[in-house]
């Protein structure tokens, strides 16, 4: 069953890249195509260094799929990796932005009591997979001359799962603030 949602999750999220050719003439976008971010708390949970890359784009809206990493070192010899997967969508046509989406947080533990038998969570209980709704709001500076920008986004992912000890569903409120950087391969302004 988790494995379907798995394979649900990603093909829906990679399925619209054949729609990811997107004007690089644009000067007046709002939005560029490739976000690399840090986010505090949020989907990673404590913290997540993130890429996100517009799959589709029309003049309102905006696909995005994105991919994160976590790694927290506790105790000296735990270590605990999460990786966070989404897809988000934006609606606006200003540089001011709501966004909403829907995600799945992957917790691996490689602690040492987990390293024996099948050696991480998704495979020995308990397994660690969160559902990660969002909704949110997210602001681009404008463009400089090279067509970068700086991104600020707020949100609110509350963290959705399964405790594995008691089979009793879970719901933990949650939120994000996120600082990072858009770039879209452009050649810098002649000016003229």
């Amino acid at each position: 069953m988790k494995t379907s949602w798995f394979l649900f999750f990603f093909v829906f999220v990679f399925s619209f890249s054949s729609f990811a050719q997107i004007s690089l003439q644009d000067k007046n976008r709002t939005l560029n195509r490739n976000n690399v971010y840090l986010e505090l708390g949020g989907s990673g949970y404590y913290y997540s260094v993130n890429y996100e890359r517009i799959l589709m784009r029309t003049g309102y809206t905006a696909l995005f799929a994105r991919l994160g990493f976590e790694y927290i070192p506790i105790r000296g010899a735990d270590r605990i990796v999460h990786l966070p997967l989404a897809a988000n969508l934006l609606l606006g046509k200003k540089r001011g932005k709501i966004e909403i989406g829907f995600g799945a947080l992957f917790r691996l533990d490689f602690s040492q009591n987990n390293i024996g038998g099948d050696g991480y969570y998704l495979t020995n209980p308990p397994t660690r997979i969160f559902m990660t709704p969002m909704i949110g709001y997210r602001w681009h500076s404008k463009p400089n001359e090279y067509g970068e920008q700086f991104m600020l986004r707020f949100s609110f992912t509350p963290l959705l799962g399964m405790n594995v000890f008691s089979n009793t569903p879970f719901f933990v409120p949650w939120a994000g603030i996120s600082i990072g950087r858009t770039w879209q391969n452009n050649e810098p302004k002649r000016s003229k």
